[in-house]
C-alpha cells in the first residue's frame, strides 16, 4: 500500500475550504464532514493508477469527492496530494499553480 503525503499547497486547499464552509456557509458541521471525506477520500488510493488521469496535466491523476477534485502524483511509494479544489473553480489556474 502507498503513503499518502499532503504538500503544503494541499493542506493549505483543505484548511482554505474547511475555513470557507464553516465561516461563509455557517456550517462547522457540514465543514468537517467535507474535510473528512476529502482526507479519507486520498487515504482510498492504493495504487497510482486507480483513478482518472486530471483532464488539465495528464500526469496528475484525480479524485472527485462530493464537489472536490483532489489531484495527485506518485513518488515512489508515495501518492503526494498535490492540490485539493471545488469543481466550481478554474481548474487551469489551480493545475498551473502546482
Amino acid at each position: 500500500m502507498l503513503n499518502t503525503v499532503w504538500t503544503n499547497t494541499a493542506k493549505r486547499d483543505l484548511k482554505q475550504i474547511y475555513n470557507y464552509l464553516k465561516n461563509v456557509k455557517k456550517s462547522p458541521q457540514g465543514a468537517l464532514n467535507v474535510v473528512n471525506d476529502i482526507i479519507e477520500a486520498s487515504e482510498t488510493i492504493i495504487y497510482f493508477e486507480q483513478y482518472q488521469k486530471d483532464e488539465i496535466n495528464n500526469t496528475f491523476r484525480r479524485i472527485i469527492i462530493r464537489h472536490y477534485k483532489i489531484v495527485y502524483d506518485r513518488e515512489g511509494d508515495d501518492i503526494i496530494v498535490l492540490r485539493v479544489f471545488s469543481t466550481y473553480q478554474n481548474p487551469s489556474r489551480l493545475i498551473n499553480d502546482v
